[in-house]
């Protein structure tokens, strides 16, 4: 086949820089994703061949295409290699609520503690998901979602600065209704969270996420990707979340 990752132009990585070389690899095979030069269903090279590519180790390009398969954008088929996911199969579920708001419904005492609070510059996945552009400041907020003071997920979330410029880390408690994100949006903020896109994969944690949620690296786990929008169909926020315990979706209604 045509090999599609020769580095050349804007592909190449550097190996006098302080950013890391897997990352700069993940970043290469993201940027092919995400403008369509891979194509769903299409078949990655071998490892061997992107270490020959870029000339670095196993381990180095190991990491960059598992943090991609944590995603879930790519998927190994045993004895065939790892390729490119098709499109999943989408179905529209009413009534979307925000994680502390199922909690309290189901009897559970949530509770929300701040990991991360950061501007920063969005990647091409987070420019896709909030239609936004390679200028744009993006809000970075990673939290530790916890259920009766146990560990249960971990939620990243990202929001254009220029919506909620005013969004600070000190809007966030760790118990109450303002552990909530949305609440604060919308009470604080005064947004309308109109309607959201949501679709649910599985990944494996790495090192750091299996520490915090107290399991064992390389755990199955729920992959939940959800995009809010204004009523203008502006997105406003894009978060993925991992969670720990069973997820399940209950549907009621008449079938069409």
């Amino acid at each position: 086949m045509k090999n599609k990752f020769k580095p050349k132009d804007n592909y190449q990585i550097e190996k006098n820089t302080p950013i890391p070389l897997y990352y700069q690899i993940e970043r290469i095979l993201r940027e092919k994703i995400y403008n369509h030069e891979i194509k769903p269903g299409e078949k990655l090279p071998t490892e061997k061949e992107l270490v020959g590519e870029f000339d670095v180790s196993r381990p180095t390009v190991r990491r960059a295409v598992t943090n991609i398969m944590r995603d879930g954008l790519i998927e190994i088929k045993r004895g065939r290699g790892t390729f490119l996911k098709t499109e999943n199969f989408e179905e529209p579920i009413a009534g979307l609520r925000s994680y502390t708001e199922e909690a309290l419904k189901q009897g559970y005492r949530p509770s929300s503690k701040m990991l991360s609070f950061k501007r920063i510059k969005p990647d091409d996945e987070i420019i896709k998901k909030l239609m936004l552009n390679k200028d744009d400041a993006i809000f970075t907020i990673i939290r530790l979602r916890l259920l009766d003071n146990d560990p249960s997920g971990i939620d990243t979330t990202y929001i254009p600065v220029r919506l909620a410029p005013k969004l600070s880390k000190s809007d966030f408690k760790e118990h109450g209704k303002e552990q909530s994100l949305y609440y604060i949006l919308e009470n604080k903020y005064k947004l309308i969270l109109n309607t959201a896109e949501e679709i649910v994969d599985a990944t494996l944690t790495n090192r750091k996420e299996s520490i915090l949620l107290g399991i064992d690296n390389n755990s199955p786990i729920n992959l939940r990707k959800r995009v809010v929008f204004l009523p203008d169909n502006t997105p406003l926020l894009y978060m993925k979340s991992i969670y720990k315990t069973r997820y399940k979706i209950k549907l009621k209604g008449r079938l069409s």
